[in-house]
This record gives C-alpha cells, structure tokens and sequence, in this order.
C-alpha cells in the first residue's frame, strides 16, 4: 500500500508511521512523500526517525553498525533515515536521556535554519524578479517558495519550543 503525506515534524511523521504499524502495515520505503507499507502483524515493529549529524559515510558501514544492534536502516532521505526494530526484541528509542534530546533537536533546529536562509535568499531573489517582470509564473514560484519560507521558520521554532521544555525538565 502506498500513502502520500507530507510531514514536517519529525515526531508526527514518526507517530503515524507508528500508527500504521499497530494496525498491520510495516513500513517499507519513502520517496518524496510517498510512503509504502507492507502487511504485517499489528504492532510487529517500533520505528524511530532520525536526522544524522553531517553523515558522509559508507552506508553500508552505517546500516551493519545498526543491524548488530538489532535496528534495520528501512529508508533513508538524503540525513534523514528511518529505522525500526522488532517490538518483540524490546523497547525501541534512539534518544532516552534528556541531553542526547536536547542534541537531536539542536541539531534538527540547525538543519531547519540553514534551509530557511538559504530559501529566504530565493525567496527575496523570486520577489523582486516577480515584481520587476509582472510575470504570473515568477508571482506563483514566490508564494510557493514564501511558504516554504513560512513551513520551515516554523520547524525551527517548534525545535527551539522543544529544546526549551527539554531544558526546563532538565533543570
């Protein structure tokens, strides 16, 4: 089965792949918001989606580090993979201490960041060539880019509301 969603938070997404899992369909693929599932048992697998800090190594080097701790690299989208683990093997989470949290979601908010500046810059760039030319194409490139602008400002101060509860029960 295939399902088209387009998420942007990472825990959402990670909730409804979850979902998905407790009523049956593993998760098997993703590709530009299509997501493709597989019949399984109800609740088979327990699934983690992560952001990789800067990874430029081997996959293959990455993905047997995780299968010898039990976890399966299901799918990755460029520093986005997405993992799972038998539900039958235990309990499943990349991040239990509040610190390594903490780490996740600075690195998320960076990522976040240096997306929305580099799409605020086109976006400014679109604007003006738009409002120089009259042009109905360059008019709906920069309302679409300008809510990408808008999605992703969004995502870094939803990281940075995360961090911020995170902090507080950390101290």
């Amino acid at each position: 089965m295939k399902k088209f969603r387009v998420y942007f938070d990472k825990d959402t997404e990670q909730d409804w792949i979850m979902e998905m899992s407790n009523q049956g369909w593993a998760f098997e693929n993703f590709f530009l918001g299509v997501y493709t599932f597989k019949p399984s048992e109800p609740g088979e697998y327990i699934y983690q989606i992560d952001l990789l800090d800067d990874w430029m190594g081997d996959k293959k080097d990455f993905s047997e580090f995780m299968e010898d701790s039990g976890v399966e690299v299901v799918a990755q989208w460029y520093r986005w993979v997405f993992l799972r683990k038998r539900a039958e093997e235990g309990p499943f989470e990349m991040y239990t201490d509040i610190e390594s949290k903490i780490v996740q979601y600075k690195r998320m908010e960076k990522f976040f960041l240096v997306i929305l500046i580099l799409e605020s810059i086109i976006f400014l760039v679109e604007f003006l060539a738009a409002i120089r030319t009259r042009s109905m194409a360059l008019i709906i490139a920069t309302i679409l880019i300008g809510l990408i602008v808008m999605i992703l400002f969004h995502n870094v101060l939803k990281c940075k509301e995360k961090i911020e509860a995170l902090q507080k029960e950390y101290h």
